[in-house]
């Protein structure tokens, strides 16, 4: 299904270099995303390239992390693979809804203010 020279862009570039990596990505979400049900809502289709929205809603790994976001692929195909993968998905809010990041995590940061992690109550070392 993907390019033997798969680009990819979006949040996860950095991590995904070649299709192996994006295999081990899907895999990590599959741990902690259950019941996953993708609907496709909107389609492009211009020759080799398609642009895709969809709705993503499922569970995390307790009953109260229900999720429902969005996000948006283009790809670009060539010689029947992708060879070309733009994704970009609302992970902040996917996170908030798996409990890792605060609830409002975004209008938060938009106030200017930092999230401050803490572990166990004590303060996070200090950086010079």
């Amino acid at each position: 299904m993907l390019h033997p020279e798969l680009e990819v862009n979006g949040p996860l570039h950095g991590a995904v270099a070649i299709a192996a990596d994006y295999r081990e990505i899907v895999n990590t979400l599959g741990n902690i995303i259950h019941d996953l049900d993708v609907t496709l809502t909107h389609a492009l289709n211009d020759g080799d390239f398609a642009a895709l929205r969809m709705r993503v809603r499922g569970s995390g790994n307790t009953p109260d992390h229900v999720l429902d976001y969005s996000g948006q692929l283009i790809v670009r195909m060539q010689d029947g693979k992708i060879r070309e993968f733009q994704s970009n998905f609302d992970y902040m809010t996917m996170f908030e809804q798996l409990g890792q990041l605060p609830p409002d995590c975004l209008p938060i940061c938009m106030t200017g203010e930092r999230l401050t992690w803490m572990d166990n109550g004590h303060k996070p070392p200090t950086t010079r």
